[in-house]
This record gives structure tokens, sequence and C-alpha cells, in this order.
């Protein structure tokens, strides 16, 4: 089996302190970063980017508050994945000569309402997206909370998406609930049914698809599907089980 690759994000968080510290030339540098999650954000294209801008915003607060710097060693295999604070870690700056001094406060003061601009817009992108989503239960409504599931999308040119959904069991380490998602199906329907394609094509037992619930997602503007709507389709679902969850404890 291929090892999957690791997610890069476009800029490390101690980018400041790289050889040259020289604000001009950081100038440049945070420009071309910028230039470059310009072009996502203008293809709304939402993830990683909207990750990455998060964590570069808490840095900047980070370095004006308390001098130090946040980055994260997880290694991000999904074009989602999210940073959790249990990944964030600490490290003091490095060593600066007077001259490093006066150029990193330059830089700081150039960067952060930079940082901050584009984080709101990406933030602005993400509020689009999440308020032009519909969702609808299609089967098994009383199974919502089953570990394993399947949703499905129909894009604007009849292309439809179908993926298959396992939960690991929540615990104090690992709080994120849905975590493998599988895309099944990727085809105009043709002469086939949901649950035909759920039946022919998934891995899953046939008690779990016979069990499971199965969602529609639904959306009123045009989204790419991996870096957008894919990764709010699987947080609605997740938002949607923990509610249940919840609601069940306390009727208990």
């Amino acid at each position: 089996m291929a090892r999957r690759k690791k997610i890069e994000f476009l800029l490390n968080t101690d980018w400041m302190f790289e050889k040259p510290i020289d604000s001009e030339y950081k100038e440049y540098k945070l420009l071309s970063y910028f230039q470059k999650m310009g072009e996502k954000l203008d293809n709304l294209e939402l993830y990683p980017g909207f990750i990455e801008l998060s964590l570069h915003l808490m840095n900047i607060q980070a370095l004006i508050r308390d001098q130090k710097i946040i980055y994260t060693d997880k290694k991000l295999i999904n074009i989602d994945d999210e940073i959790l604070v249990k990944d964030l870690k600490i490290k003091e700056m490095p060593k600066l000569t007077e001259d490093e001094q006066k150029e990193f406060r330059q830089i700081l003061s150039y960067s952060a309402p930079r940082i901050m601009e584009y984080f709101n817009i990406a933030k602005s992108v993400w509020t689009i997206v999440f308020d032009s989503l519909d969702m609808k239960i299609r089967r098994n409504k009383k199974n919502i909370t089953n570990p394993k599931g399947f949703f499905y999308f129909i894009d604007h040119e009849k292309k439809h998406y179908v993926w298959e959904y396992s939960i690991k069991k929540e615990t104090k380490t690992n709080p994120q609930q849905m975590t493998n998602v599988n895309l099944i199906y990727n085809d105009q329907l043709n002469d086939l049914t949901i649950p035909k394609i759920i039946n022919t094509f998934s891995s899953f037992t046939s008690v779990d698809k016979k069990t499971s619930p199965i969602f529609q997602m639904e959306s009123s503007g045009i989204f790419p599907i991996n870096e957008t709507l894919l990764p709010m389709f699987k947080r609605r679902i997740a938002g949607l089980i923990l509610q249940t969850k919840k609601e069940e404890s306390i009727r208990k």
C-alpha cells in the first residue's frame, strides 16, 4: 500500500526568524505567501489554508503577547485535518542581535494586521459555504449515532458523489469524531440508485449497509469538492452526531 503524502503548509510559523532577518525581505516573503493563499481563496478552496491561517494568527498573537513561537509537528494526512490544542507546541524565540530585534519588530508590525485580514477573508468564505449547505437524513434516522454511515452529494452537473464514513470511539486524547471517509462512487447515476451504489461499492458489512444512516448533502453554491465541500460535510455530520448524543444522554 502506498504511503499517504503528508500535507505541507505554505509557510512555517518560524518564518520571521529564518535568515536573513530583514524586514524588506520578509515583506516580499509574506506577500508571496498571500499571493498563493489568495489564489486558493479566489478559487474558494478553504482547506488546508484555513487551518494554516488559524495557526499563523495564533502564532502572531503569541509573539506579540509572550514573545513565544507556536508551532505543531503533527503529521497532517487529510487535507482538512484539524490542529487541536493538544497538537500545539511552544518554543522560545531565537537570540537576536540589537539590529535583528529592530527588524523583527518591523516585521511583526507589518505582518500582524495582514495575517488577521487574510484570516477574516477565509472566515467569510467559510461562513458563505456553511450558510449554503443543507442536510437531509434519507434513511435510518433513528440510527444517527451509529459509528458507520453514508452521505452523498449531487453537483450542478448531476454527478453523484457517495462516501462511507466510520467514527472511532471518542477518547480524551482523540476528541475528533469523524476520522475515516472513503469515496465509493463518483459518476452520473445512470441506472443506479443510492442504495444500489452502497450495496455494490461499500466495504461495510451487509448489516452496516442496511442499518447505517444515509445523509444527503446539498449546497446552493458551486464550490470545490475536496478542498471545501467535503470538509464542511464532515463537520456538519459530526456536529449532528455530537448534538444527538448529548440530547440522548440528557433524556436518560
